[in-house]
Order: C-alpha cells, then structure tokens, then sequence
C-alpha cells in the first residue's frame, strides 16, 4: 500500500459474532500488505446482544434498530468513517440506519447484485440460501431483480432445514458447522439447482461457515467475500486480484 490517505474501516458486528471474525479475516486476507503497517484500520464493535433480527421482522421481537443505531454511534465515535454490517438480515433496517449516522455504509447485498451481474452475465437464475426473515423481506430480491436476475427460493420444509442448520441446537450459531448441519444447508441447495438455479447466493452470513463452493456444481456467491472486497477498495486500500471485484466505484 502507498502512503495516500486511506479511510477506517468499522464493521458492526455480533449477528453473528463467528461471522464477524470471519468478515475481519477477510479484509485482512484481500488486502495486499508486506508488514503490518500496510493494512488498514479497522475498528470492531460486535454486540452479540443485539436482538435477533428475524425475531423482530417476522414475530414481533425486539426491535434491533436502537441497538444497530447506537453501534453506528460507538464506531463514529472511535473514528469510522466507512463501515458494513456482516449480517444480511440486518440490512432490512438499511434506509433507517443511512439516515441516523455520518458513516459511509456499504450495502452487502447491492453489492452482491452488481457483482452476480458483472461476473456471470449468463445467469439469468439465482438460488438464495437465507433465514427466513431475510426471504420474507424480499432484501436480496429487489437488488438482484433490478438486473434482470431470477430468484429462487426454498420451498417451506426447505426454509426450515435451512432454519435449524442455522439456527437449531446443532446449528451454525450453537458453534456447529460440520455433519448434519452441511448436509442440511446441501440438500436445500440441491433442491434450488435442481429447480434451475444456476448460482448459489449465500445469503445468510454463516452459510459459508459450513458450505464451500466444492459442495455444489454452481458458483456459490458470499457476499461477504465481495463485501470485504468492497470496503477494500472503497477505503483507499491495495486490493489482492482487483480483476475479481467489478462494477464497485
């Protein structure tokens, strides 16, 4: 990296919080750097405590909001000036939390979008791997349609599968990304290329946890990989393989 001004870089994190390491490792590991002192800044703030956000969308629960709003705040205050929330579901809260901070905020999932689209022209079909807050909200659809991309999502017994990899006792979130776990989040992708997907969108932050792109016969998507990549180049960082990152200016 050159000695031109870079941005810091904050991450609002916690939803998960394996998630948001993962979100850190991938800046640091994108990021071309000989010593420690080319890497660029980077601030945390993971608040596990902030309430589930498919919970709040679908149930009634607990309104994140308030406890995104004042993590926005904290990293303003601890001297952010560009930062991304390594949780899909959470960007349903996006507009209110564009208007409530200073902070440059990096959209994962419109960035997926741009990407999907710049990448692989030919996929006119896409399946989506997600809670089912983030499919009942139509977050990822409206980005994806705005490129003429088709999204399928899983059938009802599907998005349950999907739930307890994710969600169940020997879930993802419980620490379990192996066994049962993969086999479940595996079937359900099956399933959406089976019904034509020709992508995979891993459209919950811990799906990569446990599925790789070795376990399925189409490209899967991590919009947290292109979203590290984003805030990479956006931030005025030295960007591993720039050719990768597309359509992100």
């Amino acid at each position: 990296m050159n000695k031109k001004k870079t941005k810091t870089i904050g991450i609002l994190g916690g939803m998960g919080p394996e998630a948001t390491a993962r979100f850190f490792e991938l800046i640091i590991k994108n990021t071309v750097a000989k010593q420690d002192q080319e890497h660029l800044k980077i601030i945390v703030y993971n608040n596990p405590q902030t309430p589930d956000r498919t919970k709040a969308i679908l149930y009634g629960g607990e309104n994140p909001l308030p406890s995104l709003i004042n993590g926005l705040k904290i990293l303003e205050k601890a001297g952010a000036e560009i930062c991304a929330m390594p949780c899909m579901t959470a960007h349903y809260f996006f507009p209110s939390l564009e208007k409530k901070t200073r902070l440059q905020l990096v959209h994962l999932i419109r960035e997926t979008a741009n990407y999907l689209k710049k990448t692989y022209p030919q996929v006119k079909k896409v399946g989506l791997l997600a809670t089912t807050g983030t499919i009942a909200t139509k977050i990822f659809h409206l980005p994806l349609e705005k490129k003429g991309l088709q999204v399928l999502t899983p059938l009802e017994t599907e998005g349950q599968m999907v739930m307890e990899a994710i969600y169940g006792p020997k879930g993802i979130k419980a620490g379990f990304s192996r066994g049962r776990t993969k086999r479940l989040l595996r079937q359900v992708a099956q399933k959406l290329i089976s019904r034509g997907a020709e992508a995979i969108i891993a459209g919950c932050t811990e799906v990569p946890l446990a599925l790789g792109e070795e376990d399925l016969s189409v490209p899967l998507v991590d919009p947290m990989v292109i979203g590290a990549r984003v805030l990479i180049k956006k931030s005025g960082g030295a960007l591993k393989h720039p050719d990768f990152l597309t359509n992100s200016q």
